[in-house]
This record gives structure tokens, sequence and C-alpha cells, in this order.
């Protein structure tokens, strides 16, 4: 089906059209007079036809009964109208034009021009062109041709006047249905905006009303409904006041202003909502409001905690991933159990090396918030420049370098899970004040902003430090000491857990001789040689140690290398007890036997470090 119909009023019309018509392939052409012309537009229009084209008459008839579809006149040009008015001459001088406005509008005009006497009469149909020629005629008006359009030629065949038939030339018509195509391009360009519109309203979770001036309501979208639980047949077209008698959406048209993020009770939900009012040329025709429920939100969000879940913030250890069977560490891991099943936080100690953040994920894995986010930081690893954007993020703008969006602090991206904050004792003293009001407030403020941002978090806090030697020091606060330590877990250097290194080395000899494929065993002289000494870096350090041992082995682990790493360690620790040599090795089994065997105890109530202990230990008779 052709998408431009022309219905010309006037057979010879029809043929010119369709001369031009042969060059368009989206265009028909019909025979059509007045009323008859509706019938036809009718049931083109049915068919898919996007433009009508007409002339006179017939046009404006067409514009007016058919709404939907929009009809193009056919002009008259000047070309068309001195052709006419020039054979109408060759009947006499006194013409007279009968029509519609686009005939006759400009032609008395004319008249001095070409030396004719021309009377133009406007009609609006066949019949008031018939009772205007009569009555002239009766009143002795001359009339020596009549010009016009179709209702023109038929009265002056009923009436016995000459005619004149005012045609529409090619480029008339040519210039119509360029019209029309655009008005076809500008159609389809509406319908794709407003079934684009429709989707976006059909298918967004927020809900959306829309008044007019009147303040009735306009637009009623499905999410609307589902929220109110009013469907949309219902309330189109009344006034929201009578719908939602606490509605903001007036008081927002009366004052001109806006309201972003605002509560809302609607029913038993609760909403987020946003008013804004329509402003057109100064004037407020209308108001939008958009709302969602706040639990749909709070979905939303969570899912966006689980995505950053998958980009690194969580937690990989259990207590399982702990290994060891010593007294100490089973204490350890009791109460971490113990502490998972609550929400207070936890200040955790020990040397570094022994595994502390380990304890911190298990603590995290045994929690409720399992399936959220633990964050880890280093408070020690990050300039104080940049500590304080890191936890609590900024504003776009907050600083030079600051991102132009900003940036979430590791507080927000914690919540409903864990923070892990190591090496607190780092943590400069101006800092210490705002985590302490994270701590007690739940909420973070984002460097460069006044926006309150309410977190659900729990802390876990690490220190190789004496804390409370740190607090006497002036180095940390003391309230946000108290505050940390509500839970305390102490972590055991390596050298305390009895039982535990033989393990701890065969699991890290499995690890690279899986990486390196080779098969390498430790004998029970190396594992003993490995065990007296002190290690200071504890598990990390016996990790390094087994790595390097592993690489520079072939088909066996040497005693010679173990001894040869063990020295090149205590070298590098050297000796700063200046008491050493003062202790008999008596007095030094004497305090060990005392000790139960724990050689740090023994080098804490010796005076000297772990590894002169391990020395003196080595000598010959100890």
């Amino acid at each position: 089906m052709e998408s431009i119909l022309i219905i010309a009023p006037h057979s010879k019309l029809a043929e010119t059209a369709k001369v031009v018509a042969r060059k368009h392939s989206d265009v028909a052409v019909k025979l059509g007079l007045l009323e008859q012309s509706i019938d036809i537009a009718q049931k083109a229009e049915a068919k898919g036809v996007d433009v009508l084209i007409s002339r006179g008459g017939t046009a404006q008839l067409l514009d007016r009964e058919i709404k939907s579809t929009p009809t193009v006149e056919l002009p008259v040009s000047p070309y068309d109208l001195l052709k006419a008015i020039h054979r109408a001459k060759t009947y006499g001088n006194h013409i007279t034009v009968i029509g519609f406005d686009s005939i006759i509008q400009g032609v008395e005009q004319l008249a001095s021009i070409l030396d004719v006497n021309i009377t133009a009469h406007h009609i609006e149909n066949e019949l008031e062109g018939k009772v205007y020629i009569k009555r002239a005629l009766e009143n002795g008006q001359k009339i020596d041709v009549l010009l016009g359009g179709a209702v023109a030629e038929n009265l002056a065949k009923e009436l016995g006047i000459p005619t004149v038939l005012l045609e529409t030339g090619e480029p008339a018509i040519e210039k119509s249905i360029r019209e029309a195509h655009r008005i076809i391009e500008l159609r389809n360009q509406e319908r794709q905006k407003a079934k684009e519109f429709q989707a976006i309203l059909h298918y967004i979770n927020q809900g959306v009303i829309a008044v007019n001036r009147q303040s009735e309501i306009t637009i009623f979208n499905p999410a609307a409904n589902k929220i109110t639980g009013i469907r949309q047949p219902n309330i189109l077209g009344k006034r929201i006041d009578q719908i939602f008698p606490d509605s903001r959406i007036p008081k927002v048209m009366e004052k001109n202003t806006t309201e972003l993020g605002q509560l809302a009770k609607i029913g038993a939900t609760m909403t987020l909502a946003n008013r804004i009012p329509i402003v057109v040329k100064g004037q407020t025709v209308g108001a939008v409001e958009t709302f969602e429920d706040v639990t749909i939100i709070q979905e939303y969000e969570q899912k966006i905690r689980f995505n950053l879940l998958k980009k690194g913030h969580i937690a990989k250890y259990t207590l399982a991933d702990i290994i060891g069977e010593s007294r100490a560490l089973k204490q350890s891991k009791m109460l971490a159990r113990k502490y998972a099943a609550v929400e207070s936080t936890v200040l955790i100690a020990g040397e570094s090396g022994t595994g502390k953040e380990m304890f911190a994920q298990s603590i995290h894995n045994l929690s409720g918030r399992k399936n959220d986010p633990f964050v880890a930081i280093n408070c020690a690893t990050i300039p104080e420049s940049l500590l304080e954007s890191e936890l609590f993020g900024y504003e776009e703008g907050a600083f030079t370098g600051a991102r132009k969006k900003g940036k979430a602090g590791l507080f927000t991206v914690a919540h409903k899970g864990t923070i892990f904050l190591d090496e607190i004792t780092e943590m400069p003293t101006r800092l210490q004040a705002r985590l302490l009001r994270v701590i007690q407030e739940k909420e973070v403020i984002p460097l460069g902003s006044e926006k309150i941002i309410p977190i659900d978090i729990r802390v876990i806090a690490a220190t190789n430090k004496d804390l409370t030697e740190e607090v006497k020091n002036g180095n940390f606060r003391r309230d946000l000491y108290f505050r940390l330590s509500i839970l305390n877990l102490k972590i055991p250097p390596l050298i305390a857990r009895n039982g535990d290194f033989p393990m701890l080395a065969e699991h890290f000899i499995k690890i690279y001789n899986k990486k390196l494929g080779k098969n390498l065993t430790l004998n029970k002289k190396a594992i003993l040689l490995l065990e007296n000494y002190a290690w200071p870096g504890n598990i990390r350090e016996l990790e390094n140690v087994i790595e390097r041992l592993c690489v520079i082995s072939e088909t066996k682990i040497r005693e010679q290398d173990v001894r040869g790493i063990i020295d090149e360690l205590i070298m590098h620790e050297g000796n700063s007890d200046s008491s050493i040599g003062k202790i008999t090795q008596a007095h030094v089994l004497k305090t060990l036997a005392s000790c139960n065997g724990n050689r740090s105890l023994t080098a804490r109530q010796l005076g000297i470090s772990r590894s002169s202990l391990w020395r003196r230990l080595r000598e010959p008779g100890v």
C-alpha cells in the first residue's frame, strides 16, 4: 500500500497527478470531490496511508474530518493562476472567480495588472456558489466566464456559462509530494520516540506520574500501578489530589520548585521520590513525579555489593586453612569462632607474619556477613595524603587529581560486610578521630561533601605493636583503643607453636613442589635445624625459606643448604645483646626449662633476642 494518496477533485487534476505519481513508488491517485473524498480517505487510512494530498475545498474538508491522517493542500502557483486568467480573457473581460481561500486569495489584485474586470467570491460548498451566481446574474452583473475549480466547472455547465478550469501544474504537485514525504519522516520519528518513551515507561522499575496544568493525571505507568495498587484506567484524567490527598505535586507546581530524593509513604510502601515541575516559556504547565520502592533500591545496592566481591573484595581463607595443632593455635581458633558469632569489633594482635589477616578472613567467613564484602587495607602501605580519601571516599573536585565522578571509600564499599584495618597503629592520629566517628555513628562523610552515607560494617583491626604502650606514648587515641579492643585475639608467634613446625614446613614444601614440578622432602635433621631457629619473621619468613630451599634443591633438601640459609639469616639479623656474654649456659638451660621450652618467653626473661638465644643453644654442651 502506498503511503501517500492524492485525492483529485477534478479529472484533469487526476490525470496530471498520475503523471507525477509515476515517478514515486509510494504515491497513489484517486478521483473524489468534497464529501466523496471522505469515504476514499477513510478506506485509505485503514490500509495504512500516512498523508493525504488534495486541493481547495476538498483539502479543507479532509483536514477537518480526517483527524488522524494529515492533509497537504495543493498550492495554486502564480503561473497556474496567470495561465488560467489568460485563457479566460478569450471569453471577455468580465471574469468571475469562485472557490475556496486557496483559489481566490489575491486574484482580484491582478485585475489592474492584466486589464481585466475580476470579481472573486469565497464559497464553502457547491450550493453557496450556485446561490451567489444566480443572484449576481439577477442583479445584472455581467459574467463572461466563470473561473475556478471543480465546483465552478459544475455550476458553469448547469447555468450555461463559459468556464475555465484553474489547473494545478506538475511542479505544484511535486512540491506537495515533497512536503508529504517530510511529514512522513517527522511522523516516523515521532512514532519511534513515542515507542521508546512507552517502552521506558512500561519497563522501568520507577513509578511515573505526570499531571497537566489542571493537576489531572496524564501518565501513570505499570510500575506506579504495582507500587500503589491502583490500576491505570481508573486514574487517568482524575485530579492527583483526589487519588493521593497527601501528594506534593500541587505544591511543586504552585511554587515551581524541584524536590529530589524525598522519602514518601504510599499506602504501606516506603518510596524514594523525585518531583519536577514542567515549565514551558516561563509557565508551569504540569509536573512529573518518579518514585521507587525503597526495598528495591536496597536490592540493587546488594547486587552492586555482590559485583564488588567479584572485583577482589572477598575473604578466601577459613580456619581450616590455618595449619597447626598446637595448644596456642587451638586457643586462638576457639576464640575466633566465638568472635565470629557476634558483631563486636575485634582487635587482633600478633607479630608480623603470624597470619593476622587469615584469622580476620576466617572470622568474616564464619559470620553472618560471609556473603558480603571483605575489604582489607594496610594502613602502613598507603601514604597519609591518600589514606583518608581511600578510607572515606571523595566527591568530584575534592582535591587536585581527584576523579571527575569522585570515588567511593572503602568503608562504603564494605557496606554490609567487614573492613579489616591492618597495622592500625600506623594510622595518623587525625584520621583516628574520623575512624572513631565511623565506628560509633555508622556513617561516612566523603571528602569535599556534606552528604552523610549510612553504612553497616564490622571492623576488625590488627597490630604488631603493643597498643597499650602506643596509647601511653601518645601515638594512639585512648578512646579508639577502647572501641577497637572489645574483643581481643592474640595470635601466637611461630616459636610458641610447639609441634606445628613440621606440619607447616611440609605444607609449604608441597605447595612449591607442585609449582616447580619437584618431589622434595625434609629429613629430621633438617627439620630440627629449622625448628631451632628463632623465626622473627614467623610463618611468612618460614615460607620464604622453604621456597628458597625448593628452588636451589634438585632431588633432596640438603642439611648444609638449610644450615647455610639459617646462618645467613642470623648474620643479617645481627646481635645487639651486649649482655649475652654474661649469661652462663646453665642459666640459659634453667630458664628454658622453667618456661617449659618456650624460647620466646625464655629470650624475654633473659633480656636477649630470640636469635641470640638460638645461637647460644647451638653452642657445644647445650
